[in-house]
């Protein structure tokens, strides 16, 4: 038996999530040719998934459980960027209240709520078929929120419906409004989007795989972004002080790289650990619109494509991965 965790983590981003999705689908047809199993699935491979904001979704799409208790996955990660086409217009619904204060957040919940309910039904989060790490962040309380689904399946305070989860990681303030989710135990709390902190929430997971894997003395952590940043929209006035462009500036602020010291913190914590490996994917936004909201066809087209030609360019960095993935789950 192998003593290497696998870890996959997904950051946050809005609509330019569906690069890392067509990232994930191109890994995951790789595992089916290297295994020679057709019906193989990210969830085989992984041991822990973490994500924030569409992050997280994605990790609740290829950990969702069949329908009626049928054995494996409910997606496969080829289905995760049809979704984008189909329901990404749907679930950015603009906010048609007129007086400034309510018009701060840019959408209405109610249409993101309904592509959740459709994608997810009623799946528990203690239901995910691996250990999941999920970010918010909780305004009742004022601090950090780590939903951790191995901890649901103890705690019922601490199990929601996937879709609230999701809810709660996505209200990212500008965009979408605070989340009020109760658990299945009714406890409510107010939730706003978890980039809020951890927009690369690979580090968090890493310690909270740890704590889930004590005996591990192996990582591998797969980290996806969603666009690398380099800088704010030329624009955004920030002099402007109107609430459409701060919601805007905030929306970008939060999901940009500016700061990230996450390569750094891995390189100190793998250290004495020469066999774990952080490997991050992180296609380049240049001449593509980075706001996480656009959800023209023309910009879905265009992540889309930025996410296939990454594939191509690290087409064989990509097929290593993989076979360490199926090797090691041979092993």
């Amino acid at each position: 038996m192998t003593n290497t965790v696998n870890i996959l983590s997904i950051d946050g981003g809005g609509i330019r999530g569906i690069m890392p999705a067509v990232i994930l689908a191109g890994l995951e047809n790789k595992l089916q040719q290297i295994s020679g199993n057709a019906e193989a699935r990210l969830s085989g491979y992984f041991d822990f998934f973490a994500g924030t904001s569409i992050g997280g979704l994605l990790s609740c799409v290829y950990l969702a459980p069949n329908d009626n208790g049928l054995a494996g996955t409910k997606y496969s990660a080829a289905q995760a960027p049809e979704f984008y086409f189909a329901y990404a217009g749907n679930a950015f619904k603009p906010n048609k209240k007129q007086s400034p204060y309510e018009s701060f957040h840019r959408y209405a919940p109610g249409g993101l709520e309904s592509q959740l309910k459709l994608l997810f039904k009623d799946i528990k989060y203690s239901q995910l078929l691996k250990p999941c790490y999920i970010t918010a962040y909780n305004v009742s309380l004022m601090k950090p929120c780590e939903f951790l689904s191995e901890q649901a399946k103890r705690e019922p305070d601490s199990d929601y419906y996937v879709r609230d989860i999701l809810r709660a990681t996505s209200a990212l303030p500008g965009l979408f409004p605070p989340a009020n989710i109760c658990s299945l135990a009714g406890k409510g709390s107010c939730f706003v989007d978890g980039s809020l902190f951890a927009h690369n929430p690979a580090y968090n997971a890493y310690l909270q795989a740890k704590k889930i894997f004590p005996d591990a003395r192996n990582f591998l952590v797969l980290s996806l972004g969603t666009g690398l940043v380099t800088s704010l929209s030329s624009d955004i006035n920030i002099s402007d002080n109107s609430y459409k462009n701060w919601a805007k500036l905030l929306a970008e602020l939060s999901f940009g790289e500016f700061t990230s010291d996450t390569g750094l913190r891995f390189e100190e914590a793998f250290r004495e650990a020469s066999s774990s490996r952080y490997v991050r994917l992180q296609p380049s936004l240049e001449g593509l619109n980075t706001l996480p909201d656009d959800v023209t066809p023309q910009n879905i087209n265009e992540l889309y494509a930025r996410g296939q030609m990454f594939l191509m360019q690290n087409d064989n960095l990509l097929s290593e991965i993989a076979r360490n993935l199926v090797e090691a789950a041979n092993s």
